[in-house]
């Protein structure tokens, strides 16, 4: 027979309703029960009984995490990590996380049919249009991706690629790109209005022929970089909107005869693991995607408790990891 709440009641010297509170996230019980209770039921290899607490509820005890079928295969996709998240903090809750890919126009059925108690919904590709009538029926965190009036983790998208910008100057470049998939994309946008920003400050002008946008395609890297170098006059720095463009950047530069950063450095912008990997390794604005993942469960299952709070946008920090693409560490 598995671990019982009154076998943690037991051990902490607690009545079972206390215990039962405290892994529900109910009642009025202090932080500190509530962490004895949590580490205890973990000591003892506790494991939530789901369907009885379904029949009790008649809640599903399921999240959904939605992601537009763009971004599959997931393990290859930059929100990979922050699903892994999610599922981290969900699974001591008691919840299951049921994955579904959309394309644009329709919800999964896992939502339509009402088979999950809450969704979070991850990327700009799926639009207001969508989730904004669902938020009268479910709770719904939206994840790097923001819509007023909803419920929202995001990252500093202007503040990182200012920083990136700004850095570039300080080693010394005026004549300053900047490379994207597509300005289309709220979030690449928001990181062009960092990019102009820092240029406006340090009193550079924008040169638009140096703005370059590749497209919603798997070669995008390869064609943005292509009209960057068919220019007559070429830049001494690129900003890209993120690692993908970023080492597509570094390795058409490369193929062009010209060293990076010594002829050009490179800045990204996301520092997944491509960054690492890329020669130089690139200098990149960090998305703190695990930290994404965590908050987004956290304020979903807040939500799901008491429907009634004030939805708000919670932006995340996006400091500069410094590597060699950009010229530092060289000798």
């Amino acid at each position: 027979m598995g671990v019982t709440i009154r076998d943690i009641a037991r051990r902490l010297g607690v009545a079972p309703s206390t215990v039962s509170r405290a892994l529900r996230g109910e009642g009025r019980i202090s932080a500190e029960m509530r962490e004895r209770v949590r580490q205890m039921a973990c000591e003892l290899g506790y494991i939530p009984n789901a369907h009885a607490r379904a029949l009790a509820t008649r809640a599903t005890y399921t999240i959904g995490v939605v992601i537009h079928r763009r971004h599959l295969p997931m393990e290859r996709s930059f929100y990979g990590v922050i699903l892994g998240a999610i599922e981290a903090v969900c699974g001591p809750q008691g919840y299951h996380v049921l994955f579904a890919s959309v394309g644009s126009r329709s919800l999964p059925r896992c939502v339509e049919e009402n088979r999950v108690d809450g969704v979070i919904f991850l990327g700009t590709d799926i639009g207001p249009e969508m989730v904004l009538p669902l938020q009268e029926r479910l709770p719904v965190v939206l994840v790097d991706n923001e819509v007023p009036g909803m419920e929202c983790v995001v990252s500093d998208n202007v503040g990182g690629a200012r920083a990136a910008t700004l850095h570039l100057v300080e080693h010394g470049h005026r004549r300053i790109a900047f490379v994207a998939e597509t300005l289309a994309d709220p979030n690449f946008r928001q990181r062009y209005a960092g990019y102009r920003q820092a240029l406006r400050e340090a009193g550079l002008p924008m040169q638009r022929p140096w703005v370059v946008e590749g497209g919603r395609r798997p070669d995008s890297d390869r064609i943005a970089m292509a009209k960057l170098l068919g220019q007559k006059s070429l830049p001494t720095a690129i900003v890209a909107a993120n690692d993908f463009m970023a080492t597509g950047a570094v390795q058409a530069l490369i193929q062009a005869g010209l060293r990076v950063p010594h002829d050009v450095a490179v800045v990204g912008f996301d520092d997944g693991e491509m960054a690492t990997v890329v020669q130089p390794p690139l200098t990149t604005a960090h998305v703190a995607r695990a930290k994404m993942g965590e908050m987004a469960a956290r304020r979903l299952l807040e939500l799901m408790r008491n429907p009634r709070q004030a939805r708000q946008i919670c932006t995340l920090p996006t400091p500069l990891t410094i590597r060699n693409s950009c010229g530092c560490g060289l000798q």
